[in-house]
């Protein structure tokens, strides 16, 4: 009980948000460094780099299989991180993390919604609880709602208790939004996982999902040439991109590079998914 009471005091102690996303199964790949600890809301995003970047954006040919549409797809609930999808596929996923703290880009709604594209939102429960009127327009939008965890602090150096009460606070606030559980996606906020965090969040239904590529649109500096070159030179087969909806550039640097990005990534031949078409490679909302 001890060990449960300074779990929740440390959730409690601690609000902000950082980014972190990638696909492909433990064991395949090498797995991804671990971040360094933050405390400052300054920084909202994963920490190191993912899987795969470096790359020039050069479509390799793939199967070109079409696949119907199908809602009940589901990614299985294991302790095995996604880092990116099938390399054999010109499929794309833009993760959007959300609960930075700074100005939400509502005008990438508007983006979305006019390119017809249905991303995944990793959303922090803090942030739900302060803007639930922005998260049910996101919902609203028929766009996949998973969890980045309710406030940021290291998983690592805390109890199972405590990060049983991290992922249950999220999945409470931002479920009362939505009307629907973020089980079983979930991002590490700042990608503070290990071994035995993989496992607790296993157990509660969870599956952790990286990144591939980190877009650096947390940074203060980030531009919108500066998103859109990050993500266009480095793009590849099965790339789990990380955005920003809420970082203090993100209106003018990923809301204005939003548009270009997508319409590119669709010239160069990708298609673009949420990350639940990406894990499973079964289209459920993006099917067109």
């Amino acid at each position: 009980m001890a060990r449960f009471r300074l779990g929740l005091a440390l959730l409690v102690a601690t609000t902000a948000c950082v980014g972190a996303l990638g696909i492909a199964m433990a064991g395949s790949l090498p797995t991804l460094n671990q971040p360094q600890p933050t405390t400052t809301r300054s920084e909202p995003s994963p920490r190191g780099r993912g899987q795969g970047e470096g790359s020039a954006i050069h479509p390799t040919p793939a199967r070109t299989t079409a696949a119907a549409p199908n809602p009940a797809a589901t990614v299985p609930v294991s302790d095995e991180e996604v880092l990116h999808g099938d390399p054999e596929r010109l499929w794309v996923s833009l993760a959007i993390n959300v609960g930075a703290g700074s100005e939400p880009a509502m005008s990438m709604l508007d983006t979305l919604r006019g390119r017809r594209y249905s991303p995944s939102f990793f959303v922090m429960g803090w942030w739900a609880e302060r803007r639930p009127d922005v998260l049910a327009a996101i919902a609203a939008g028929g766009h996949e709602i998973a969890s980045h965890g309710h406030s940021v602090f290291d998983l690592t150096k805390v109890s199972d208790e405590a990060v049983v009460a991290d992922l249950e606070a999220a999945e409470q606030v931002i479920a009362a939004v939505t009307g629907r559980s973020t089980r079983p996606l979930w991002s590490p906020s700042a990608g503070y996982r290990d071994a035995r965090v993989r496992r607790v969040a296993a157990e509660l239904g969870y599956r952790p999902i990286i990144w591939t590529l980190d877009s650096g649109d947390w940074t203060r500096t980030a531009t919108a040439d500066s998103v859109y070159e990050r993500v266009m030179t480095r793009t590849g087969n099965g790339s789990i991109v990380v955005l920003h909806f809420d970082s203090p550039t993100t209106v003018h640097s990923t809301a204005v590079a939003l548009p270009r990005i997508i319409d590119e990534l669709r010239g160069a031949g990708y298609r673009l998914v949420n990350i639940t078409e990406m894990v499973t490679g079964e289209l459920t909302v993006n099917g067109g």
